[in-house]
């Protein structure tokens, strides 16, 4: 297998992988040992029962924005939760 080649600068480095495969160079590599922090903020998952004409018209709504149609609930519920209830502050 290839050998790394040094390079001067980061644009050197990117331009040369740009039009090389690092699958070529593995031999060349050292794993590295990472960990990811979870950092996720805690939720509660809940279950609702909804008529399947609301939920189409849900999804319909959701694919228009883009976005999955429990996701589009979620943020109706955050909206209205912040008529109702609104907090001194930031969220």
């Amino acid at each position: 297998m290839a050998k790394v080649p040094r390079f001067s600068n980061e644009r050197e480095e990117s331009e040369f992988w740009d039009s090389h495969d690092t699958t070529e160079y593995l031999d060349d590599t050292v794993p590295a040992e990472i960990e990811f922090a979870d950092v996720r903020p805690t939720k509660t998952q809940i279950s609702l029962r909804i008529d399947a004409e609301t939920v189409n018209r849900v999804k319909v709504v959701a694919r228009r924005k883009g976005i999955g149609y429990q996701t589009l609930i979620r943020v109706w519920v955050m909206e209205r939760l912040e008529v109702e209830t609104p907090r001194s502050g930031s969220r």
